[in-house]
């Protein structure tokens, strides 16, 4: 459910999922990537809890909510120094920063535009603190513009790729809607439009607009999606008359 967050899925409940063949093997999965944690067992079945890293896997992008956040025009920067003898503490680290989307301005120094307290107790109950731990605010720059930082912390042209990905899906086409003519049909479409919506703001870190690099395509990807949603509801009223 983690992973593919279906309609479907999520009315079948955690105990038709669970004992679906092949399924130990995905918890064993998520266990590795960190989504999932053992906490005990019963007496045949261990017991899972999702870990921070699962829930922000698994939450529900609303980027509108970010996009309209209100920025106080201050970076919120973090640095840190690991030794080369902990380079797997280090992966690890940059690994969960990456993973909540901070932007990486340089090596080991992070910045984000909004308070990063909750976000770093977060990662330090999770990877424990680093030597030379360090955050700080910066409000004014010099020799680089707000632009010029936001353009070198984040890969834009990967994220504008995902977003081209997404607009020229051929879910979007409408062709895929029209030619559905059962609820397992209707289903199938709308799962490869989440997993299309889902790639395209995987890296995105849905900054306030005041910080939209030029070009930014990411409102055009909620604005398509916007319109399958609507469109699906219709076919599905349709197909249930």
């Amino acid at each position: 459910m983690l992973t593919r967050p279906t309609l479907h899925n999520l009315l079948a409940g955690y105990e038709e999922y669970a004992h679906r063949p092949g399924n130990v093997h995905l918890f064993l999965r998520l266990e590795q990537r960190r989504f999932l944690e053992r906490v005990g067992k019963t007496d045949k079945e261990p017991i899972y809890r999702i870990t921070a890293d699962g829930i922000q896997r698994a939450r529900v992008y609303d980027p509108q909510a970010d996009w309209t956040r209100s920025w106080d025009g201050q970076w919120r920067v973090v640095v840190f120094d690991l030794p080369e003898v902990r380079r797997k503490d280090r992966q690890n680290l940059w690994r969960t920063l990456r993973a909540r989307k901070l932007g990486l301005l340089q090596r080991s120094v992070w910045i984000w535009p909004h308070p990063l307290q909750p976000i770093l107790e977060e990662v330090i109950q999770a990877e424990g603190i680093p030597e030379c731990f360090c955050g700080f605010t910066a409000r004014d720059l010099f020799l680089c513009s707000h632009a010029e930082v936001v353009a070198s912390a984040w890969d834009w042209e990967e994220i504008e790729r995902a977003h081209e990905t997404y607009l020229r899906h051929p879910v979007l086409t409408g062709h895929g809607l029209a030619d559905a003519h059962t609820l397992a049909q209707l289903a199938a479409l709308a799962r490869n439009e989440r997993r299309a919506y889902a790639y395209a703001f995987a890296l995105d870190p849905l900054l306030p607009r005041a910080l939209w690099p030029k070009g930014y395509r990411g409102a055009e990807v909620q604005r398509q999606s916007d319109q399958f949603r609507r469109q699906l509801t219709e076919k599905f009223q349709a197909l249930t008359k």
